[in-house]
């Protein structure tokens, strides 16, 4: 219900927002463009809305001006607010407005353009927009850096689990994930899903040894099969 309400929001300016286009209008323009979309971020198995990083780059070597987060899908009012931000508060330094900004060509980002051509800047829609497409792809890299550095380091005994059960390492490292534990009314599982749903299950298995051996033997078959 709250997504819905926010993909029907109506575009609010003015006093009380971010984009005051009286104090943008008086901003220095400099003969630049800028990129800004929002990208959809990678989202955990139990988290239930995607999340979306919204991005402001130079279109000339792709320098960060502003960014922000926002739950579910973004609206125009976002949008605005992530223009602002980089006009008024740019992570690069002073203050200024771009002489053009190409946005890729959403329905709710429609509402804001005549806005901004009225403060002095071109809108042009485009179909890619390759700095911030870096630009996220960037992003995400480093994020899994800085999660990988506060990771607990495996030992030399644990760090071989990947040659005692060889399927199950290269079904997680692109193909799926599994489950295992006690599950109440099935007992002790075993299950491998991929991105369409259950590939393998046993439930015979009553420690975690039994049901390794028992997905590690059930996802070499699957394998198997594939390149058959």
């Amino acid at each position: 219900m709250g997504d819905m309400a926010k993909q029907e929001s109506k575009l609010t300016l003015g006093k009380g927002t971010a984009f005051v286009k009286s104090r943008l209008k008086r901003l220095r323009q400099d003969d630049v463009t800028w990129e800004a979309d929002f990208q959809a971020l990678p989202k955990p198995m139990m988290q239930n809305e995607t999340h979306y990083l919204g991005m402001v780059v130079t279109k000339a070597d792709g320098l960060f001006l502003a960014d922000t987060q926002t739950p579910g899908r973004p609206t125009v009012n976002d949008l605005a607010t992530l223009l602002a931000h980089a006009m008024r508060r740019p992570l690069d330094g002073e203050s200024h407005r771009p002489q053009r900004i190409h946005i890729r060509g959403h329905s709710q980002w429609r509402e804001l353009i005549p806005h901004l051509n009225e403060i002095g800047i071109e809108v042009s829609v485009q179909q890619q927009l390759p700095k911030v497409k870096k630009a996220f792809k960037d992003y995400l890299q480093q994020a899994q850096k800085a999660a990988r550095a506060k990771m607990v380091k495996p030992t030399i005994e644990q760090a071989a689990v990947e040659k005692l059960f060889p399927a199950i390492a290269k079904w997680v490292d692109g193909c799926g994930h599994i489950e295992i534990g006690d599950q109440q009314g099935f007992g002790f599982v075993v299950r491998a899903l991929d991105y369409g749903g259950l590939v393998f299950e046993d439930e015979k298995a009553e420690s975690l040894a039994e049901a390794m051996v028992a997905l590690e033997k059930g996802l070499a078959e699957w394998f198997k099969e594939q390149e058959s």
